[in-house]
């Protein structure tokens, strides 16, 4: 069998096969079976001269989710005892445990293909021969461990991650989706390689380490601050609405194949595979540093918008508001997808629906036409249809919604703004329509 797992490591000496051993079968004597030995944690609870130039065939558990047990240590008992490798088969997975492949100093291999780590296991359990109590009497399966230090380039990426929250927005105080879009953008997050504090411990396996490949939304976060920082270092006096719509609205998204983005996530038989995504996978699209120093037009906002939006939200008490403002709600958005935000969002649609956005040209004088697109159960229209723009000048657009079915289900769209100098703006929109 060819299994694919995931560490980057070396492989084991030439083109030659090694017998495998689990470490269950190569106990110093049965009570240290408290220790969970199949982890492969401690090299002082096996046996030595049974796994010295093997591969070391060990159980990934929950113990590695939450943090007890950790692929370096692996790697290190591997090293202890003289094994050539190692293998780490998982033989069961939540739905959203993520594997991310850990340098190491061994020739070691996760498989994180449940099927294939049965499949493992059993081809061991029928090449090795036992007696009546179970006690291994030969070693006879075998294995190599290839290559795990090249890169593997795939033009699907970028790609949702499975781990990556996903929309609609938290509900409101009555109880419905928020009138605003999250995620605002998708950003690296995955098998980040980067600088990493020595004493830092909520990572096991990069404990004493400079460096670390990790995943999640503290990898995302940093691309996107710094990111931001270039486009404030060009733009000192923009705000920070301004700098967040120069990220959203020059976003992609479409993959390195230039076909639509797709999202990772688990099927019935949890197993991982990919589906279109939407903006509730990336919010306005994967983030494109080069084109957010340029984006022509910005969508900006300040403190009376976001006030308003506070007085505008369904459920909301103005006195709450003005406890903690200092303000009243005498400024109100009409509604709160009316938010001049680089999206649209309106989590319940009925009948027709009108929203307007406002822009800021921050470019050369630019002649932008409107165009609309959206899922069959909701039609959209915007007016006017072109607008040209000085520089600094500000204009207003409205889009215009309508349910033609109900669903029960979110209907997608875009919008796009583009500019006779080349500059292309474009806002996700989101809607659900509802009966009157």
């Amino acid at each position: 069998m060819v299994a694919f797992g995931r560490i980057a490591n070396s492989a084991t000496h030439g083109n030659k096969t090694f017998t495998l051993v689990a470490a269950n079968d190569v106990l110093l004597d049965s009570s240290v079976a408290k220790y969970s030995p199949s982890d492969c944690q401690r090299p002082e609870v096996l046996n030595k001269n049974l796994v010295e130039g093997n591969i070391l065939l060990c159980g990934y558990s929950f113990n590695f989710v939450v943090g007890t047990a950790s692929i370096k240590r692996v790697s290190d008992t591997a090293k202890a005892l003289g094994a050539v490798g190692f293998v780490l088969a998982v033989e069961n997975a939540s739905p959203g445990t993520k594997f991310d492949p850990v340098p190491v100093s061994t020739p070691g291999i996760l498989i994180t293909d449940v099927s294939k780590s049965m499949e493992l296991i059993d081809y061991y359990n029928v090449s090795t021969p036992r007696d009546w109590t179970g006690r291994v009497k030969s070693f006879k399966a075998v294995g190599s461990i290839g290559e795990g230090l090249k890169p593997i380039l795939h033009k699907s990426a970028p790609q949702v991650a499975l781990f990556s929250a996903r929309g609609p927005n938290i509900k409101d105080y009555s109880f419905r989706d928020a009138d605003l879009l999250k995620p605002d953008i998708l950003a690296p997050g995955s098998l980040i390689w980067a600088a990493w504090a020595p004493n830092g411990t909520d990572e096991p396996n990069y404990v004493g380490e400079g460096f670390a490949m990790i995943s999640g939304t503290s990898m995302a976060t940093p691309h996107i601050a710094g990111i931001a920082a270039l486009v404030k270092q060009k733009n000192p006096h923009w705000s920070p609405a301004a700098i967040k719509s120069a990220l959203m609205t020059t976003s992609t998204t479409l993959n390195r194949a230039e076909r639509p983005l797709q999202a990772q996530q688990y099927s019935g038989s949890e197993t991982m595979s990919l589906v279109p995504a939407t903006p509730f996978d990336y919010g306005s699209g994967h983030v494109n540093p080069r084109a957010a120093l340029d984006p022509g037009l910005i969508f900006d906002a300040g403190y009376e918008d976001y006030l308003g939006f506070l007085c505008t939200t369904p459920g909301i008490d103005a006195l709450e508001i003005r406890n903690y403002t200092h303000t009243p709600c005498n400024y109100t958005l009409g509604h709160p997808s009316n938010l001049n935000t680089p999206s649209i969002t309106i989590s319940h649609l009925v009948g027709t629906q009108t929203v307007t956005r406002t822009v800021t040209n921050v470019a050369e004088e630019e002649t932008y036409t409107i165009t609309a697109r959206m899922a069959p159960a909701v039609a959209i229209e915007t007016s006017p249809p072109a607008m040209t723009l000085k520089p600094g000048m500000s204009r207003k657009f409205s889009v215009t919604l309508t349910a033609r079915s109900v669903t029960g289900t979110y209907s997608f769209g875009e919008i796009l703004l583009k500019g006779s100098r080349g500059h292309k703006v474009r806002i996700p929109v989101v809607a659900m329509g509802y009966y009157k």
